[in-house]
């Protein structure tokens, strides 16, 4: 018995069904995975390894979770439309500026809220509002008690007691003994950490693209007695608590370093790197210098033409094809 022929179209010419090419089979969807729940492992002879196959699941979606909370809240931060580091910036960019914010926050102890209000990119560096800094010292159990270096001047005709400087004795909290005690050296002398007049005049900062003593910006001369307080804060951060806000660093400060995309040419003079030896070879006058190989085959119009290399000393030149 013979096979029944396919239908042919009659609206198909003759000539064209045996050229037509034939119908491609239908796609076949892939299944879709199906992924591993906690009931499923649970019911595993129990082990070492099932409880760590459990524990990496619950850390997976607690992430997974999290993160599009997160998505969710920043993208609700980026269009409020309220804060000023991710205003102006395209959508995309401001809900990513809010996620990272969010996920720096939730990495040294802030709700959401906080993230984005706290938090700042500047001169491309985290940084965080100078009050957060000594709550989140405070809170790791370290305490201080102030001491203001003053001297009397003479201002519109009357006395006053001019600041120039702070010093902070440092104290920490004793859990045995339910209160804080002095944070004491090794010769067993109570620490203290200070920021003077003297300090502001030789810190060298970054502003407008030139640099002047920290002493001659405005907020020191305006506000002297809180930009001594938290440069002294700063300070006790790093000298005694750099595990606090890890890789933190106060706002001001942070506006007054150089920018980290500041080409060197732009530098001042002290602060480029040294002039390092020009090799003889390319101080040499351009017309002066022999080509490289490298320079050669780069300048090639085609890399199936073989280049034509310049002679060595004491080879002879080559013949030309055909002569």
């Amino acid at each position: 018995m013979q096979p029944t022929p396919p239908p042919v179209d009659a609206n198909v010419p003759t000539g064209e069904i045996a050229t037509r090419p034939p119908a491609a089979p239908p796609a076949v969807l892939p299944e879709p995975r199906t992924r591993v729940t906690v009931e499923q492992l649970a019911m595993l002879p129990d082990s070492e390894r099932r409880t760590n196959w459990i524990n990496a699941l619950v850390e997976a979606e607690v992430a997974r979770q999290n993160y599009a909370q997160d998505r969710a809240l920043a993208r609700e931060f980026a269009i409020s439309g309220q804060f000023d580091d991710i205003k102006g910036s395209s959508m995309e960019q401001a809900v990513a500026t809010a996620m990272v914010k969010i996920q720096l926050g939730r990495a040294w102890g802030f709700n959401a809220a906080d993230s984005v209000r706290y938090i700042y990119f500047t001169n491309g560096r985290p940084a965080v509002e100078n009050e957060i800094v000594a709550a989140k010292l405070q809170q790791a159990g370290y305490d201080w008690d102030v001491e203001w270096l003053e001297e009397t001047v003479t201002y519109k005709g009357k006395p006053w007691q001019k600041c120039i400087g702070c010093r902070l004795w440092v104290k920490r909290w004793n859990k045995d003994q339910q209160r804080y005690e002095p944070v004491l050296d090794r010769n067993r002398q109570p620490i203290s950490v200070s920021f003077t007049e003297a300090d502001a005049d030789h810190a060298m900062i970054w502003e407008k693209g030139k640099q002047i003593p920290l002493s001659e910006k405005w907020n020191f001369k305006s506000w002297g007695r809180d930009m001594y307080y938290w440069r002294t804060i700063s300070r006790v951060k790093k000298y005694h608590a750099p595990h606090v806000l890890r890789g933190a660093m106060l706002r001001e400060e942070a506006l007054e370093m150089m920018p980290i995309d500041t080409a060197p040419p732009q530098l001042p003079r002290e602060l480029q790197p040294p002039d390092t030896p020009v090799d003889a070879a390319e101080a040499a006058p351009a017309e002066s210098r022999r080509p490289k190989v490298r320079d050669i085959v780069m300048n090639q119009e085609s890399f199936l033409e073989e280049p034509v290399l310049p002679d060595q000393p004491g080879q002879e030149p080559k013949p030309e094809a055909g002569k």
